[in-house]
């Protein structure tokens, strides 16, 4: 299970800034089954600060990926899920973990769990590059969470959600559940796919007043969450060029 769990889901620490914390989100995955770990726009890191509190999990930190930006670091994941306390008119609806947990464990794609920095965690354009938004429920009389606690209660539920998975459908089930759908198709792809929709839509006038941005970024989150494979995004924005053929014979 462990290693099923771990080739989906990894973290991405966003603009980290403590070893201590880095340390203990290593630390934090690897007792819950998980090894894949992704820092975007972090600064370098004092390397024996990360290995006395990692301790028998630094090998996640060593063999880590950098990537300059938040950007670069979900390109190749199917979805992107920012883990985010904050609730706003211009953030994301958010989910609450355990119901996340439950609706995505069978999830086939890469998904990337997002956590932001220590003191201000993911800002409004780092969830905005996020497909999904979640938050844990914690109490309203002091909500935050320190990052590498964040990242245990987060990864502990992706766990238990598979364990209860697991045991409702037989251990030699599980693997077979993943087996038989194709992995939905990276980021990068249903990005580019929803640009080249929205293209379309307004060569055939759908964007006569204002909307675009909105309707591209729906698009996008959409597919992400879909996990539409190669062939089915193939096929959604076959959709959309018959549209713009037909509006043009018409005009």
């Amino acid at each position: 299970m462990d290693t099923e769990l771990s080739r989906r889901f990894r973290a991405v620490l966003c603009r980290a800034e403590g070893a201590v914390n880095v340390g203990s989100c290593c630390r934090a995955l690897k007792t819950m089954g998980f090894d894949a770990l992704s820092l975007a726009d972090c600064p370098a890191f004092d390397e024996d600060t990360v290995r006395s509190y990692a301790l028998a999990s630094y090998g996640i930190y060593e063999k880590a990926e950098r990537f300059a930006s938040l950007e670069e670091a979900l390109a190749s994941a199917t979805i992107a899920v920012g883990v985010s306390r904050r609730t706003g008119k211009k953030r994301k609806e958010s989910l609450v973990l355990t119901d996340f947990a439950a609706s995505y464990i069978g999830y086939q794609g890469s998904v990337a769990m997002v956590f932001g920095n220590e003191r201000d965690g993911l800002s409004d354009r780092e969830l905005s590059v996020c497909d999904v938004a979640l938050h844990i429920p914690s109490s309203e009389l002091f909500p935050s969470l320190n990052l590498s606690h964040a990242v245990q209660v987060v990864f502990w539920e992706l766990r238990r959600a598979e364990l209860a998975a697991s045991a409702r459908l037989g251990a030699a089930m599980v693997p077979a559940r993943a087996a038989h759908t194709e992995s939905g198709a990276a980021r990068s792809r249903t990005r580019a796919r929803a640009k080249s929709i929205a293209d379309k839509l307004q060569e055939a006038g759908f964007y006569k007043i204002a909307g675009r941005p909105e309707s591209e970024a729906f698009l996008a989150e959409l597919m992400a969450r879909a996990a539409l494979s190669e062939a089915e995004l193939d096929r959604f924005e076959g959709l959309f060029s018959k549209l713009a053929a037909l509006e043009a014979q018409r005009g």
